[in-house]
């Protein structure tokens, strides 16, 4: 795959000291895109002096519109695979291509997983069980089934590109993913990646673990009686679990 066919999207908010590495190491992999979703601090700034192009929004608007500008701004782009990758620096993009290939080999959406391999080891607890708490509602109100439904490192197709659009604001935009992905009958697939966990945590994991689950059960309802359920997120940030 030519790597100019390939754009990597950052979502960001405040990561002016993770958005260097992370843009650096994806520039090896395809055009950098970065969307500074209101940060307040030199994340526009330094993503622009590493060589990233970068879309800005005046104030944050939470995660799920960051990822619908990639998405609108990869369909202009027409390129064949669009991947996203969080700014914190918790994914490392050395594994885009692992991502990129299971795409080439004829999958519509990739999601990178913590829990295949090995990786699971390096997770804290707390954290492991939010996350499978939320993979499984995610998986049971979807009909989608993942190991790691949290992750926001993932891939698309080029077919998924141009029908994929998010209602979700925040962060159970991820959750989303997986229904809009069996509404448009995407062919989903799982690669094993690696996570770091040593930068700071922004926000409460349990106040953000209740707002996802609250949209899941909602995008649950809303798939099982075929009826309008109205979303509601408050949740605004640009990184995973």
């Amino acid at each position: 795959m030519n790597n100019d066919n390939v754009l990597i999207a950052i979502p960001a908010y405040n990561e002016e000291l993770n958005i260097e590495k992370v843009v650096l190491s994806s520039l090896r992999y395809g055009r950098v895109l970065v969307i500074d979703d209101g940060s307040t601090d030199r994340t526009a700034a330094v993503a622009e002096s590493c060589g990233a192009n970068v879309l800005k929004h005046n104030v944050n608007k939470g995660k799920g519109i960051a990822i619908n500008t990639a998405f609108k701004y990869a369909r202009s782009s027409s390129v064949s695979i669009l991947v996203l990758i969080d700014g914190d620096g918790q994914h490392d993009p050395h594994d885009i291509p692992r991502l990129v290939k299971v795409i080439s080999d004829g999958a519509d959406m990739v999601v990178g997983s913590r829990y295949l391999g090995n990786n699971q080891k390096s997770i804290p607890f707390y954290r492991m069980i939010g996350q499978n708490i939320l993979t499984y509602c995610s998986n049971l109100g979807s009909g989608i089934y993942l190991t790691d439904s949290q992750n926001g490192f993932r891939a698309f197709s080029k077919r998924a590109i141009k029908v994929l659009s998010f209602n979700m604001s925040g962060f159970s935009v991820e959750s989303e993913m997986q229904f809009r992905a069996k509404e448009n009958k995407l062919i989903v697939r799982e690669v094993p990646i690696k996570v770091d966990y040593s930068s700071e945590v922004k926000r409460s994991p349990v106040v953000h673990g209740v707002s996802v689950l609250i949209s899941v059960i909602k995008m649950s309802l809303k798939r099982k009686f075929k009826k309008e359920v109205r979303f509601d997120e408050n949740i605004n940030d640009s990184v995973g679990v």
